[in-house]
């Protein structure tokens, strides 16, 4: 798995998850793109507007305007639980979205990202 940064016409820095054999990972889900060539945004950021299959709009579930990371974690948070209307058959368990999660680097522990819960953490020992 390699890292793709795409810096953007508003400064603002976007890391994608590239697989081994060189495809991209959808940056909510983790699912691997179908086409080789394919990326969620262009190299300068400008969304898709392509649905990825857990129901995720580049370009309107992010705003339209960098940075995406937040976006993509609300979205994620939702995806997990079950919550989004859209998302395409066949429907994941919760079980293969965390593992499909792995793809991106992503781990869940207790229905929420690691990096969720250092945040949860850091914010109880203030």
């Amino acid at each position: 798995m390699t890292k793709e940064i795409i810096h953007t016409w508003n400064k603002e820095k976007i890391i994608l998850i590239i697989s081994d054999d060189g495809y991209c990972n959808c940056p909510v889900c983790g699912v691997k793109a179908i086409y080789k060539d394919w990326r969620p945004y262009d190299t300068e950021g400008n969304p898709s507007y392509d649905i990825c299959s857990c129901g995720f709009e580049y370009g309107f579930d992010d705003s339209g305007v960098p940075p995406y990371d937040k976006s993509w974690e609300r979205y994620r948070d939702e995806w997990l639980l079950g919550e989004i209307e859209n998302e395409r058959p066949p429907r994941l368990t919760l079980l293969e979205k965390k593992e499909q999660l792995k793809n991106i680097g992503v781990e869940i522990i207790q229905g929420s990202s690691r990096k969720e819960k250092r945040n949860i953490s850091k914010n109880k020992h203030r």
